[in-house]
């Protein structure tokens, strides 16, 4: 009974550290290769499976009953975690690994082929109810241990083990629902920590208000920019954006109306640059951009695009007042000025831009040529 007792608890030992470094894994995966549809499928399947093949060799409990073999562990909970992270194709794969595994361990004897069909049947339950649940609730997770616990019951009963074991199996049983709840609350908790993580690191890297990035993300970013240009050979250009008479909007409509403008300027910034680049709240109603294009024509052409277009809208405030803007665009290139300069040149042609009329979009180049 004892011992028992310890190959369970080994079980749960094992299955909650291996949940700790799969789910360090899978942020390493989906930080290297993105948001990718077959990373954290194929990943978490393979890790998953791999979990399952350690368990069987490593933390099995072996009955022999009838001339065949019972391995007794908690693999059903890796195929549980693999459906929960990778979705149904990650839980396909480490079902296929496992229960080719245990084909070959046991020999392909009759109940190897009892625990393959354990382990498909698992995947199968797993993946309809973690597909149909618009998220895995702790009641989904109840009632797919409780399947999984009753397809067990049924493959020992087949294989002719439940009656010959009873008191191993009742025992398998609350250890298994146990370590299924408690690794549900980990893997809940990791997934809260994640989330926090995220928030913080996005409010760390963007404007509060406008969602676009603060200074200090757009300094690295156009350091990480420089250094690349530089080493590829490159050209990119800054824009420095600043709204026309925004002043007045603050002074006539409101400080929340203000804070309205400034959001729809963003967006239409945003729309227009970021295939080409990146955009951020420098301060105030003041915007700048980084644009990746190989000539200064193709940069003075995007930076007309984001002139005309605000300039083309409709900003709509509170109180069903309704307002048109312009802005002011200066513009300055790299190789033609050193990166230490470029915010500098830009200011200078905003400028002139804004002496000049305003709604208009001026480069370091127009300075030189006046």
């Amino acid at each position: 009974m004892y011992t028992i007792i310890q190959t369970l608890f080994n079980n749960l030992t094992f299955l909650t550290t291996a949940l700790f470094f799969g789910n360090l894994i899978l942020k390493i995966v989906d930080r290297k290769l993105g948001k990718t549809k077959w990373g954290t499928p194929l990943i978490g399947g393979i890790f998953s499976g791999l979990i399952g093949i350690a368990m069987m060799t490593y933390f099995s409990i072996n009955i022999h009953s009838a001339g065949n073999s019972l391995i007794v562990d908690f693999r059903q909970l890796a195929i549980l975690f693999s459906v929960y992270y990778g979705g149904g194709w990650a839980g396909l794969i480490a079902a296929l690994i496992m229960g080719v595994y245990r084909l070959f361990i046991g020999s392909f004897q009759f109940s190897s082929w009892i625990g393959l069909a354990n382990i498909m049947f698992t995947y199968i339950l797993a993946a309809t109810m973690m597909h149909y649940a618009k998220r895995v609730s702790l009641w989904v997770w109840v009632r797919a241990l409780i399947g999984s616990l009753l397809i067990y019951l049924i493959a020992v009963t087949i294989v002719g083990a439940l009656l010959h074991a009873y008191v191993l199996h009742a025992i398998f049983g609350l250890f298994f629902m146990l370590a299924g709840l408690f690794a549900y609350y980990i893997i809940s908790y990791l997934r809260r920590a994640d989330d926090n993580l995220i928030m913080m690191r996005d409010a760390a890297n963007h404007d509060f208000l406008t969602k676009l990035y603060n200074p200090r993300s757009f300094d690295r970013l156009f350091r990480k920019t420089t250094e690349q240009a530089e080493e590829r050979q490159e050209s990119f250009a800054l824009l420095v954006v600043d709204i026309d008479h925004f002043k007045y909007v603050n002074d006539q409509y409101g400080h929340l109306n203000g804070d309205i403008v400034l959001v729809q300027v963003a967006q239409l910034l945003n729309d227009t640059v970021r295939q080409h680049g990146y955009c951020a709240r420098k301060g105030g109603e003041e915007f700048a951009a980084i644009l990746n294009l190989n000539t200064p024509y193709d940069v003075l052409q995007m930076a007309e695009q984001v002139r005309e277009r605000i300039e083309q809208h409709v900003f709509k405030l509170e109180g069903g007042h309704q307002l048109h803007l312009t802005v002011s665009i200066g513009v300055s290139f790299y190789p033609q000025h050193v990166p230490q300069q470029m915010f500098q040149e830009a200011d200078k042609a905003l400028y002139y831009a804004k002496e000049h009329g305003r709604n208009r979009v001026c480069s370091s180049m127009d300075l030189k040529a006046v």
